[in-house]
C-alpha cells in the first residue's frame, strides 16, 4: 500500500488549533504550542510509532503463563500455533484464513535462538508442495530475513538467530542457516497454508515440528518454562489499539523506554533523527524523564499525539486517500517491509497492516472502493471478474478474504474464496467472486465471499502468495468491484 504522511500533512488540519507562538498554559493537557515544535512532535511520534506498537504487542502478547492460540500470545521465545482462524481472534489485525500463523515473540539479548522447520511436505493427495514461509521482523517493523518454498528451502532447516552484538562461537549444526536479527527483538511469523477444515490436522502436524529453544538446549531435552505473567499489562484490546489509545505522555514514555532496547539505526542518525528526538527528551542510551520537559514540549507531544492519530483515523475511514489505487484496489508499496527512511510509510503500514511482509513473498492489494469510486458499502452486492487467463499469477497460491473493521466478520465459516478451492469459472473461462450479504446461489457458493452490513470498513484483501512478475511489475493488477444494482 502506497502511503504518504508527511509530518506537514499530517499536522495541516491542526493550523487553527495549534496557533503560532502561543504562551502555554499550566496544563499540558490542553496547552497549545508553536506550530513548528507540534510538526517536530509530530514527526517524532511517526518515527516512532512502528517501534511502540511493537513494543506494546510484545508485552502483551507475552504476558501468559504458556502458548495459548486464541489469543495469540505466547511467553517470550516460544512459539504460539493458531489452530483454527475465528472472528473473535484479535490479536493480530488482518488475520489470514488460507494459512495458520505459527508466531513468537523471541529476544537473543542472552544467547541466540535457534528455529528448526521440517521439510515441507506435499500437500496431501497431491504432487504440490504446501506453501510454507519464514518472516523474521525487527522492533523497527523492517522484515530482515525471510525464507521458505517462495526462495526455494524445502528441506529441514535450522535458523541461528543471533544478535547485532553478538560475538562468540557458533556450534556446527547442519542445514543450518545464520539470521543476523537487526535488533535483539523480533516477531517471528512462520505461515503454513491450509486447505479448508479437512486439511487442518494436516497442518497441525507440521505446526507441531516447528521447534524454537535456546541454543543451550539445541540438541538436548528441553522442556519451555513458564512464562511470568504482570497483572498490570491489559489483555483487552488487543495490542494495536492499546498503542493507539496511548496519550502523548504515555507513549513518548513507552517510546523512550523500547528506544533504549534497540539499536539506533545509522542511517536514521544521518537524517537528524537524534537531534529531532533529543527536543522531546529522547537521547539513545539515555533515561527519559518527562516530567522535566517544558510545558511547551509536553503540549506539543500530546497535539502531536491526537493529530496523528486523528490522521489514522481518517485512514480508517477512507482508505482510498493514501495511496497508489488500481481499479479500486490499493498496490502494495515496493519497500513494504524493507523502508529505509521512510518513515510516514513505515508508520502507515504499522496502522493499516503490522507485520507487513517484503512484496516479493507476498503480494497483498487492497480493495477500498467499487468501480464508480465509492466506499465499499457490506450492505450490498459486488462482483469481482477475472477475465480468462488473467487469475492472480501467484507461485503459491492466491486467495481474497473478507474484513470489516480490520477482523473475519462473525456469523460465517467462508472467509475467502481462494484458486485452492477450484472456484466455479464462468462459461467464457472467466471467474467471477461474489461479495454480498447474502448467498447468491447454490450454484455460486463457492465463488460467494460473504460480508456484512452492520460492521463498518469493508476492505476485502486479495492474497498472492509467491508473486509471480506480472503482479510485482505492474502488467497485472486486479479487476474492480462492480456494484450489483
Amino acid at each position: 500500500m502506497m502511503i504518504k504522511l508527511t509530518a506537514y500533512a499530517l499536522l495541516m488540519s491542526l493550523a487553527l488549533a495549534v496557533g503560532c507562538k502561543q504562551t502555554p498554559s499550566q496544563d499540558p493537557t490542553t496547552s497549545t504550542a508553536p506550530e513548528a515544535v507540534v510538526k517536530d512532535a509530530a514527526s517524532a511520534y511517526e518515527y516512532l510509532y512502528p517501534l511502540v506498537v511493537f513494543g506494546v504487542s510484545t508485552e502483551a502478547l507475552t504476558n501468559v503463563e504458556k502458548p495459548t492460540w486464541e489469543t495469540l500470545s505466547a511467553p517470550i521465545n516460544q512459539f504460539m500455533s493458531v489452530r483454527q482462524s475465528r472472528p473473535d481472534n484479535h490479536g493480530v489485525i488482518l488475520p489470514s484464513t488460507d494459512t495458520l500463523y505459527t508466531l513468537a515473540w523471541t529476544d537473543v539479548t542472552n544467547e541466540p535462538v535457534i528455529f528448526t522447520t521440517p521439510a515441507i511436505p506435499n500437500v496431501p493427495g497431491t504432487t504440490k508442495k504446501r506453501f510454507m514461509m519464514y518472516e523474521f521482523m525487527d522492533a523497527w517493523t523492517k522484515v530482515y530475513y525471510s525464507n521458505g518454498l517462495q526462495k526455494g528451502l524445502t528441506k529441514k532447516t535450522s535458523f541461528i538467530m543471533v544478535g547485532p552484538d553478538f560475538k562468540g562461537d557458533l556450534p556446527k549444526i547442519p542445514n543450518s542457516i545464520v539470521v543476523h536479527c537487526t535488533t535483539n527483538q523480533s516477531w517471528l511469523i512462520v505461515r503454513t497454508q491450509v486447505e479448508g477444515l479437512n486439511d487442518l490436522p494436516n497442518v497441525h502436524a507440521v505446526q507441531d515440528q516447528y521447534d524454537l529453544r535456546p541454543l543451550s538446549a539445541f540438541g538436548k531435552p528441553f522442556t519451555q518454562p513458564l512464562g511470568t505473567v504482570n497483572p498490570n499489562i491489559p489483555v483487552t484490546p488487543g495490542p494495536s489499539p492499546q498503542a493507539n489509545a496511548l496519550d502523548g505522555e504515555k507513549f513518548f514514555t513507552k517510546a523512550a523506554e523500547w528506544f533504549n532496547k534497540v539499536p539506533f539505526p545509522d542511517e536514521d542518525r544521518a537524517k537528524g533523527v537524534d537531534k529531532l528526538l533529543a527536543q522531546f527528551g529522547i537521547v539513545h542510551g539515555q533515561p527519559f524523564d518527562y516530567s522535566a520537559l517544558s510545558l511547551e514540549k509536553k503540549a506539543a507531544m500530546g497535539l502531536a499525539t491526537k493529530a496523528v492519530q486523528h490522521e489514522f483515523d481518517k485512514i480508517a475511514a477512507n482508505p482510498a486517500s493514501i495511496g497508489d489505487l488500481k481499479q479500486g484496489w490499493l498496490i502494495p508499496n515496493p519497500h513494504l517491509g524493507n523502508y529505509g527512511t521512510d518513515y510516514s510509510l513505515r508508520a502507515g503500514i504499522a496502522f493499516v497492516g503490522f507485520g507487513a511482509n517484503l512484496p516479493e513473498d507476498g503480494y497483498y492489494p487492497f480493495l477500498v472502493q467499487d468501480s464508480a469510486g465509492k466506499t465499499l458499502d457490506g450492505g450490498k452486492k459486488y462482483t469481482i471478474t477475472f477475465a480468462k487467463g488473467q487469475t492472480p499469477p501467484a507461485g503459491g497460491f492466491w486467495s481474497v478474504t473478507n474484513y470489516q473493521n480490520h477482523f473475519l466478520i462473525p456469523g460465517t465459516t467462508k472467509f475467502s474464496v481462494s484458486d485452492w478451492m477450484n472456484p466455479k469459472k464462468n462459461a467464457d473461462g472467466s471467474l467471477t467472486i461474489y461479495l454480498q450479504p447474502t448467498s447468491p446461489g447454490a450454484d455460486k457458493e463457492l465463488n460467494w465471499l460473504p460480508t456484512s452490513a452492520s460492521i463498518p470498513m469493508m476492505t476485502p484483501l486479495m492474497r498472492l502468495y509467491w508473486p509471480l512478475p506480472p503482479a510485482l511489475n505492474g502488467t497485472w493488477y486486479p479487476p474492480p468491484a462492480i456494484e450489483v444494482q
